[in-house]
């Protein structure tokens, strides 16, 4: 257990705050919902391997938001959810911002928050467990205390070579007793706290603000995608009772696994839509334009609901003339890809702590968790408990946002209502704001990445 004290910056006021996202868990009231807010714009960009997904927003707070326009365009220069050419995906994030923008009919100001989903292998975590030495200095936990909870947990979780993105709190522990949720108000001179810390490689950070940043955006705050998908897509009931959510995208596949109410664990796998479709390339030789329509148009994880007669026509790589091939072969190749990839969401599951899997709530989202017969796989495979997720917010969305791949999208739009005080530090160049103590012994702090060569025995990228 570390003890920590207020985390300042260079000119002594306390740091933003990273992350106080659901800080009392299930259904616990947000802070952004107790203090009042002032009518905002925001810009949410969700930058993605395949599109890029700009939302103008303007809200009081979370029950009254409206979606002003929106855009959604082709992404660039972004592979398995990391920015791999700053250049071409400022041009790219750059023109999905132009056209929403140009829908809104405003001006976005170098003062307008905008707040970007970052994801990707190099996103970690560690649970930890912490005294708070300058809480409840008046014998009663206040309102300040509880917002400034994650600023300490981030800064003390800065460690070289690390982005601290969320410091999400699970429970309280007041006077050693545990397992509290919501803490305000009450008496106590002893106050310590469980959490979930999420970090990324602040290297390909900075590719990502950088390029946000050079098309004109202020970023206000970096969200991990999972964690934004979950506030558009999951209930209160859902993450109570247990919840995971898998976000199958373009390019990774996210995974975020609620327990009474708070998040209990989280990971990215480099599995998404883009592997579907490559399969295909590789098997007949098709042009990755081809595949993908084929993916979109034909493609099925139900290789018994296809027809001995139905083809499939591909353009090949060096050929003029096309090629016609069995819509069950592409069917089983998507069959074979999927089945992989729920195995390797059973595996994180079960490191989790979940042995077993299959009563076990799992909400599919992302545009691949609409691939036909992939939520009767799932439920075949892994849980007899599944269903596809969208958004699911409480104002009136465009149709189009409606749709499962628009989940982190829409979900940016209600984390930075609920969190209109979250900023972006660089909590990796803060240090001294930890106190060692006793409790370090318990490894509360080790992070929970499984061995890569597990995983990689059974991924064919």
């Amino acid at each position: 257990m570390t003890q920590l004290k207020p985390a300042h910056n260079q000119s002594g006021s306390l740091l933003g705050t990273v992350s106080r996202a659901r800080p009392f868990g299930g259904r616990r009231r947000d802070l952004g919902r107790i203090r009042s807010q002032a009518v905002r714009t925001i810009v949410a960009v969700d930058v993605g391997a395949t599109k890029i997904c700009t939302i103008v927003a303007e809200s009081g707070g979370p029950e009254r938001t409206r979606v002003i326009s929106h855009s959604i365009t082709p992404s660039d220069g972004v592979t398995k959810g990391s920015v791999t050419d700053v250049s071409r995906a400022e041009t790219a994030i750059r023109r999905s911002v132009s056209a929403a923008v140009r829908k809104s009919a405003m001006p976005i100001t170098p003062e307008t928050p905008a707040y970007v989903g970052i994801t990707g292998t190099h996103v970690s975590f560690q649970d930890r467990y912490d005294r708070i030495s300058w809480a409840a200095t008046k014998g009663v936990i206040t309102l300040d205390d509880l917002i400034n909870v994650p600023k300490s947990l981030a800064a003390a979780s800065a460690r070289s070579g690390r982005h601290v993105l969320h410091a999400l709190t699970r429970t309280y522990t007041l006077d050693g007793q545990r397992g509290i949720h919501n803490p305000l108000g009450m008496h106590t001179t002893r106050l310590e706290v469980e959490s979930h810390v999420i970090s990324a490689d602040p290297f390909l950070v900075r590719r990502l603000t950088d390029a946000a940043r050079r098309s004109g955006l202020d970023v206000s705050a970096l969200v991990f995608q999972p964690v934004a998908s979950a506030a558009a897509v999951l209930t209160d009931e859902e993450k109570d009772e247990g919840v995971a959510l898998v976000d199958i995208g373009g390019g990774t596949t996210d995974l975020i696994i609620f327990q009474q109410g708070a998040v209990q664990y989280t990971s990215v796998l480099p599995v998404g839509g883009f592997q579907f479709t490559n399969d295909i390339c590789i098997a007949f030789d098709a042009t990755f334009e081809s595949a993908e329509a084929a993916k979109l148009e034909h493609g099925t994880t139900d290789v018994l609901g296809t027809r001995p007669e139905e083809e499939v026509t591909l353009s090949i790589e060096g050929r003029e003339w096309p090629r016609t091939i069995l819509r069950r072969d592409i069917a089983q190749l998507m069959k074979d890809r999927a089945v992989e990839l729920v195995r390797l969401i059973r595996i994180k599951m079960m490191e989790s702590g979940i042995e077993d899997t299959d009563d076990f709530k799992v909400v599919l989202t992302g545009g691949t968790a609409k691939l036909p017969g992939m939520e009767s796989l799932v439920r075949d495979n892994l849980t007899s408990d599944v269903r596809i997720g969208s958004p699911n917010s409480r104002w009136e969305l465009p149709r189009d946002l409606e749709e499962p791949e628009y989940a982190t999208s829409v979900g940016l739009v209600m984390w930075a209502m609920r969190n209109p005080d979250a900023s972006f530090e660089d909590f990796s160049k803060v240090s001294g704001q930890t106190e060692d103590s006793a409790g370090d012994e318990d490894g509360s702090e080790q992070s929970q990445t499984p061995p890569r060569s597990r995983l990689g025995r059974l991924l064919r990228i």
